[in-house]
């Protein structure tokens, strides 16, 4: 039938163009290099509206299935398929980031996903993506293409209910909001449940699952340490054959463990560690020659005398990684024989060490050093506190450890040689102490209190720092391959944001380049400032995170050419791995205990396993810290502003290392914008600011243990830091 025009006569219709995929790929293909306009290709196929629909569809389409890429200004042009692996971490927001396996040319960031590109992924998971856009200064977008291992087959969450389904609100606030639940579990509405996933995200529907395990209600005693426990999957228990291989072992050691060890056993060793630790894999001692120089030992537990390479204790070990550390508890890596009985070095008993005997100047350079398989005997079991009371006078524990006073006099001495020689190359000291709980009679979180920071602490450190870069260089000068324990420059536009943020606090950092000496210099300007904390912790979020490599980069933080993990062959297995190198290395097998194609993979999951651990740690803290706040609902505490977001500000609590969240929507008084120049909220009538780097007083509003926020409003000006076992602060 023809169309009529207004006059009433007949028309004809503009044909329709025979549009299809192929046709729109091979022009856009054969068009400019940056690529072509929507509105050039719809005049390119003489489109009618009906076609131009029709165009459009298809068009989103092939971006859709990866054939073209879609730029800003609706440009297209077709997608290069340069598969990158890497790991994806989402934005609660939906957006996410990928984080490349390995280094891209042109590209000095992480690659941005936009949500509609992130696909069935999740965070944590590893993918392939496929860059869509290179951006000015060496950032890219791009498409997720293909999940190739997910970060987790189950989630945990807590179990509701909306009307109709029930489904399950995850701890993290990555992942989806819901996850559909196909199985009947509705008399255990509102637990903490554990759900495995069936059906993972679309565009168009939610991740399903089927609920596994029932944890127990949010307020249940010690639910939050079983909900971390199953949210990272921390074994709680060792298989089978690791407990029948760790029982073989011999309860005490004999003659025979002996032959082949240089005998230590008559130097003034000792060991230095908290009052609670339990399993000591460190041990010291210092001698002063003749000519004033020093010979410092470092003795590390042989951990690999007793775990065989490819044992199922070593494998255990390796896919477990390190030690997680809890307030009330601790996950080893290792059996408790093995851990806290024949390798801990424990006092008054011989033990099988590696050690590191280093000769050094007066100045702390190492002249010489040689490494030795050898048998210790530690004189004492030392604490941190009771080392500091010694170098301040003690006279009770003076008596007490008479034998050894001289000895931890000299190594006092010698670690502040030491330090002073880290500190004159540049290396970043961030001395500041730790929040610590603290728990009435039954067991519930009363209070929080800095740790004391002493020099004893320092002590350890600074001898552990030494062997670690000793055992680092040797092997690398020796071309024997090996993992370090790298950490790159920081990003630049990162560096650009943290010095326009200290700016905020009315500070300057104007770093020439990036050298790390350029960074202590800032930090030792704030030491003892109110805001040293919060820009040291801002500072440090600047940096990359901290790694394990089979490649030597080296090591910014510590302003250090070569750096390994050697120390802690117990809670760490990387150290385990640098033993069996080094002790190849000293027995001068052709063969490498490890093989170096090996060595990759052992660095990359050991980095995982790590950061794992550390999330872990931090997140069961955050929520110890919750329910704290949680009695302290109505308060109001002194706070500064450590970041400011178009939603929001966040808030840290002065001296309680509490972080919380103002949300904008809820400043009362005037409606509050972004300026992002400034770091700051603006109301828009009143002109008030909540910038980086101001101290306001705030008030608890309300805490989320599920997701282990805590949210405030401002409540005024600031004054005296008020007490979190205190009363409310009048107003």
């Amino acid at each position: 039938m023809r169309a009529k025009n207004s006059r009433g006569r007949a028309t004809r219709r503009k044909p329709e163009p025979d549009v299809n995929k192929e046709d729109l790929v091979r022009y856009i293909q054969h068009s400019a290099d940056r690529g072509i306009n929507l509105q050039h290709i719809l005049e390119e196929f003489n489109a009618t509206p009906a076609a131009r629909r029709q165009i459009k569809d298809v068009l989103n389409q092939l971006v859709k299935e990866g054939k073209l890429a879609k730029h800003r200004g609706n440009r297209y042009e077709v997608a290069a398929r340069n598969l990158i692996d890497g790991t994806i971490l989402i934005h609660r927001d939906g957006y996410g980031f990928v984080i490349p396996k390995e280094r891209i040319q042109g590209i000095d960031s992480d690659i941005y996903i936009p949500a509609a590109l992130v696909g069935s992924a999740m965070n944590g998971d590893k993918v392939k993506v496929e860059i869509t856009f290179r951006k000015p200064g060496g950032r890219a977008e791009g498409r997720v293409v293909s999940v190739e291992k997910r970060a987790r087959d189950t989630i945990v969450g807590q179990l509701r209910f909306d009307g109709q389904v029930f489904f399950v609100t995850p701890t993290d606030e990555k992942l989806p909001e819901k996850i559909i639940v196909t199985n009947d579990v509705s008399e255990h509405k509102d637990k903490i449940v554990e759900v495995e996933i069936v059906r993972f995200p679309t565009e168009t529907r939610w991740p399903a699952g089927k609920v596994v395990s029932v944890i127990g209600f949010i307020d249940d005693p010690n639910v939050e340490t079983n909900v971390i426990i199953k949210k990272f999957g921390l074994p709680t228990s060792f298989p089978k054959e690791v407990e029948e291989q760790a029982a073989s072992l011999p309860d005490a050691l004999s003659e025979k463990d002996f032959i082949g060890r240089d005998d230590f056993r008559q130097r003034n060793t000792i060991t230095i560690d908290p009052k609670t630790a339990r399993d000591f894999d460190d041990a010291i001692d210092v001698e002063v020659l003749p000519n004033g120089t020093y010979q410092l030992g470092v003795h590390i537990a042989d951990v690999s005398q007793f775990v065989a390479a490819g044992s199922p204790m070593d494998i255990e070990a390796q896919c477990r990684g390190t030690s997680v550390y809890f307030p009330d508890r601790v996950i080893p890596m290792l059996p408790e024989k093995v851990s806290n009985q024949l390798c801990s070095l424990n006092p008054k008993v011989d033990r099988l060490a590696i050690s590191v005997m280093m000769h050094l100047s007066r100045t702390g350079d190492v002249l010489d050093y040689s490494f030795h398989k050898s048998i210790i005997h530690s004189k004492e079991r030392m604490t941190y506190e009771d080392v500091q009371e010694v170098l301040n006078g003690n006279a009770i524990l003076e008596r007490r450890f008479a034998d050894i006073v001289p000895q931890i006099r000299t190594i006092a001495r010698l670690a502040q040689i030491i330090q002073k020689r880290r500190q004159e190359r540049g290396a970043i000291d961030f001395d500041l102490p730790e929040p610590l709980l603290t728990y009435n009679e039954e067991g519930e979180v009363s209070g929080i209190t800095k740790s004391i920071r002493l020099f004893s602490h320092r002590i350890v450190e600074e001898f552990m720092v030494l062997a670690n870069e000793v055992v680092a260089r040797h092997l690398e000068e020796n071309d024997i391959p090996s993992i370090y324990r790298v950490h790159e420059e920081p990003d630049p536009a990162k560096v650009e944001q943290f010095t326009e943020i200290v700016g905020g606090f009315g500070l300057k950092f104007e770093p020439r380049k990036a050298q790390p000496s350029e960074f202590q210099k800032f930090v030792s300007s704030i030491e003892g400032r109110p805001e040293e904390r919060v820009l040291s912790y801002l500072m440090l979020r600047s940096f990359k995170q901290a790694k394990y490599s089979e490649e030597n980069i080296g090591h910014f933080g510590l302003a250090s050419d070569s750096y390994t993990h050697f120390t802690s062959p117990i809670r760490r297995y990387p150290d385990l791995v640098v033993h069996r190198i080094l002790k190849a290395s000293m027995a001068r097998r052709a063969q490498p205990a490890v093989q170096p194609a090996q060595l990759e993979a052992i660095a990359s999951e050991s980095s995982e396993r790590e950061r794992q651990a550390d999330q872990a740690e931090r997140e069961l803290f955050d929520w110890k810290k919750m329910l704290l706040m949680e009695q302290h609902l109505g308060e109001t505490f002194d706070a500064l502003i450590i970041a400011v977001w178009r939603d929001g500000f966040a808030i840290e609590l002065i001296d309680f290392f509490i972080e919380g969240f103002v949300p904008v929507a809820e400043i009362p008084g005037d409606h509050y914008q972004l300026d992002q120049r400034v770091h700051a909220l603006i109301g828009r009538h009143t002109q008030k600011r909540f910038r980086i780097g101001d101290r306001i007083i705030v008030q608890v509003v309300r805490v989320d243990k599920l997701f282990r926020r805590a949210y405030f409003i401002p409540a005024g000006p600031a004054g005296p830091a008020h007490a979190l076992a205190g009363k409310r602060r009048s107003r």
